[in-house]
C-alpha cells in the first residue's frame, strides 16, 4: 500500500513564508526611528515561539552542537568587540541579528516534520526563486535594466541602498552583472544555487502537485541556470557546474530532470543568440579567469582568494588569542577609532571572515560543519526505497552548490541574510532523521481490463 503523507506540522505555514522572504526581499523593513526592523527578523522570532510549543524529538539532532558552540564563540567575539570598540549599541543590535540567523538551523530542524512540511517549504522556495532568477536576468539585460531598477529597486523599503543600484545601473547598450533584492550579483546567484536543486525535486514531487505548481516549477528551474550566467560571477557559475557534474556522475534520478533540461535550454539559447552578443557580459568572466591563470597576486581581486587560507595563520602566530575568540562582526559596520584587526586583510572567505570575526577554532568548525552537512546527505542520497533517499539528492546538490560560495564569499557570516540562508540548508539536512521511516511513495501499478488478460490454458 503506498505511504501517505501526514498532515502539516502546525506553523509550517509561517515557515512558508519565512523561506520566500529570505529568497525573494530578505531586506524587507520599515524604520523604528533610526533604526531598520527587518520583517525576516520578526518571522523568525514568531518561528521561535512556535517551535517551542511543539513537542521535542527524543534522539539529538544532527550538527546542533557544532552550531551552539559556533554561536557561543560568536556571542562572546561581540563582548570582546564592545570592549575593544565600544561600539555596545551597534554590537547589541547585530548580536540579536546573529542570534536569529543561528535559530533558523534549530527552527528548521523543530518544524520540518513530514513530507507534506516539505512539500509546502519547496513551493515557497520556487516562488522566491523564481522572483530572485527573474530580477537577476532583467537588471542584466540592456533592454529591461532600467525599467526593473526603476520599478523594484528604486524602493528603499526593499532595498535600502536604492540609490546607489540606481546610480550603477544605468541605460546602457550591453548587459551588465545582474542584481537581485537579495543583494550583489554573487549573494543573489548563490542563493539561486542553493533554492535550484529544490525545485527540481518539486518537478518531480512524487505526490500530487498539480498542472500550475508543476508549471511554476518548470519556469523556475528553467530560469536558475540563466540566472547564475547573467551573475557573471565565477563562483556561483563553478558551484551550477558542481550540480550539473554530479548529477551527470550519480545519476539522482528525482532531480535530474529539473536540472539537465535547464541547462540544455540554457546553453541553447546562449549559442542562439551568440556569447560575442551585446546582451551579455562574458568578456568578464574571460578577463577574470585569464588573470587567475597568468598572475593571481597582481589583482587583489584575485589575491584575496588565495591569501584568506594563508593571512589567518600568519596572523594567529602573531596574535595567539585569536585562536578562541575574535573581534566580532559589528566593527565591519562600525565606525571606531580603534583600527580593526581585519583592516586591509584577506577576508574573501568564510573561513577568514570567521576567523577575524570569532576566532580560528569557529572558523575550523564552519568548515567542519559544512563536511559533516554534506557526509550526512550524501550517505542518504543512497537509500532507494525511501523519503529519505529522495530529499537527499536535493540537498546534497544545495550543499555542493554552496562550496564555492563558502570557499571564495563571507556572506554565511558577514551579513545575517546569508547566515539564514547557509543555516537554513544546514537545518533542513539535519531533519532529514526526521523521514527516516517514511518509505518512498509508489505508484500503483495500472489495472489490465479483464479482456485483456489471458485465460488459463485448460488441461
Amino acid at each position: 500500500m503506498a505511504y501517505r503523507p501526514h498532515g502539516a506540522t502546525p506553523g509550517i505555514g509561517l515557515f512558508a513564508i519565512f523561506v520566500f522572504v529570505l529568497v525573494a526581499v530578505p531586506k524587507l523593513n520599515f524604520k523604528l526611528g533610526p533604526v531598520p526592523v527587518y520583517i525576516i527578523d520578526l518571522l523568525i522570532l514568531a518561528l521561535i515561539l512556535k517551535a517551542l510549543s511543539l513537542p521535542a524529538f527524543r534522539t539529538r539532532r544532527m550538527f546542533s552542537g557544532t552550531v551552539k558552540v559556533i554561536l557561543f564563540l560568536a556571542l562572546t567575539s561581540e563582548l570582546i568587540g564592545v570592549l575593544t570598540f565600544g561600539t555596545f549599541q551597534d554590537t547589541l543590535y547585530i548580536s540579536i541579528r546573529t542570534c536569529l540567523a543561528f535559530s533558523v538551523f534549530f527552527v528548521t530542524g523543530q518544524m520540518v516534520r513530514t513530507p507534506q512540511d516539505v512539500s509546502v517549504i519547496l513551493r515557497a522556495a520556487v516562488l522566491g526563486m523564481l522572483i530572485t532568477a527573474s530580477l537577476m536576468v532583467l537588471s542584466s539585460l540592456p533592454m529591461t535594466r532600467v525599467l526593473v531598477v526603476d520599478m523594484v529597486f528604486s524602493n528603499t523599503f526593499l532595498e535600502p541602498a536604492a540609490e546607489g543600484v540606481g546610480a550603477h545601473y544605468s541605460a546602457g547598450d550591453s548587459g551588465v552583472r545582474g542584481r537581485t533584492l537579495v543583494g550583489v550579483s554573487i549573494l543573489g546567484a548563490s542563493f539561486i544555487n542553493a533554492c535550484w536543486p529544490l525545485a527540481a525535486l518539486l518537478l518531480r514531487w512524487p505526490w500530487r502537485l498539480g498542472p500550475v505548481w508543476r508549471g511554476i516549477t518548470l519556469a523556475a528551474c528553467l530560469l536558475a541556470p540563466m540566472g547564475v550566467v547573467m551573475s557573471y560571477s565565477r563562483g556561483p557559475i563553478l558551484g551550477s557546474l558542481l550540480i550539473l557534474l554530479t548529477v551527470l556522475i550519480y545519476g539522482f534520478k528525482y532531480v535530474r530532470r529539473g536540472i539537465l533540461l535547464p541547462v540544455a535550454v540554457s546553453t541553447t539559447v546562449i549559442l542562439a543568440v551568440g556569447i560575442s552578443s551585446q546582451l551579455f557580459f562574458f568578456d568578464r568572466l574571460s578577463n577574470r579567469s585569464q588573470a587567475v591563470l597568468e598572475n593571481p597576486f597582481q589583482d587583489e581581486r584575485e589575491s584575496e582568494r588565495v591569501l584568506a587560507y594563508v593571512e589567518p595563520f600568519q596572523h594567529v602566530a602573531r596574535k595567539p588569542q585569536f585562536l578562541v575568540l575574535g573581534e566580532g562582526v559589528t566593527v565591519r559596520y562600525s565606525d571606531s577609532w580603534v583600527v580593526p584587526e581585519q583592516a586591509g586583510k584577506a577576508t574573501h572567505a568564510t573561513f577568514a571572515m570567521a576567523y577575524y570575526s570569532y576566532g580560528m577554532l569557529a572558523a575550523l568548525l564552519y568548515g567542519a560543519l559544512m563536511l559533516r552537512a554534506l557526509h550526512a546527505a550524501g550517505r542518504r542520497a543512497r537509500r532507494k526505497y525511501s523519503f529519505t533517499g529522495l530529499l537527499s539528492q536535493s540537498l546534497l546538490l544545495s550543499a555542493i552548490a554552496l562550496l564555492p560560495w563558502v570557499a571564495f564569499g563571507h556572506a554565511p557570516v558577514s551579513t545575517p541574510r546569508g547566515a539564514m540562508l547557509f543555516f537554513l540548508i544546514i537545518g533542513l539536512i539535519s531533519s532529514l532523521a526526521n523521514f527516516s521511516e517514511v518509505p518512498r511513495p509508489v505508484k500503483p501499478a495500472k489495472r489490465r481490463l479483464h479482456a485483456q488478460h489471458r485465460a488459463p490454458a485448460l488441461r
